[in-house]
């Protein structure tokens, strides 16, 4: 009976170990997820001269995806998604901050990528070339 007691408390012990071990905020493998070089802080400057930091965080809901914080200077909390691949970024068209964006962009290196994205404020539709930086 306590070789099945001794068991059973390993095999609890050993559970709750690897349900602790799945968070979701785990640093991610950059070999096995093309997302990684996109994440942290950058400097966004657009070549209109207007600079700002963003934040590059993972989305938690799609695995393709990416969020990025204060884009186009719409405050930190103010997120837009991205689908990211190893090399490319697409900005499906989304609303922010009652403007309709989309665009796309390039990986050029680990400390470095480059997007063209369009606001429209449905006055104006603003083209913005901008090169985002660690």
């Amino acid at each position: 009976m306590k070789k099945l007691v001794k068991y059973a408390a390993f095999l609890l012990i050993l559970g709750l170990t690897t349900l602790y071990s799945c968070d979701p905020n785990d640093v991610i493998n950059p070999d096995e997820d093309v997302r990684a070089p996109y994440l942290g802080t950058w400097l966004c400057t657009e070549h209109s001269g207007m600079s700002y930091s963003v934040t590059v965080s993972l989305d938690q809901t799609n695995s393709a995806q990416i969020l990025i914080g204060n884009f186009h200077l719409y405050g930190a909390s103010e997120k837009v998604y991205a689908i990211a691949t190893t090399n490319n970024i697409t900005l499906p068209s989304q609303l922010i901050c009652g403007n309709t964006v989309h665009g796309s962009g390039n990986l050029i290196n680990a400390n470095k990528f480059t997007m063209k994205y369009y606001v429209n404020d449905q006055t104006t539709i603003d083209t913005v070339n901008a090169d985002y930086t660690k």
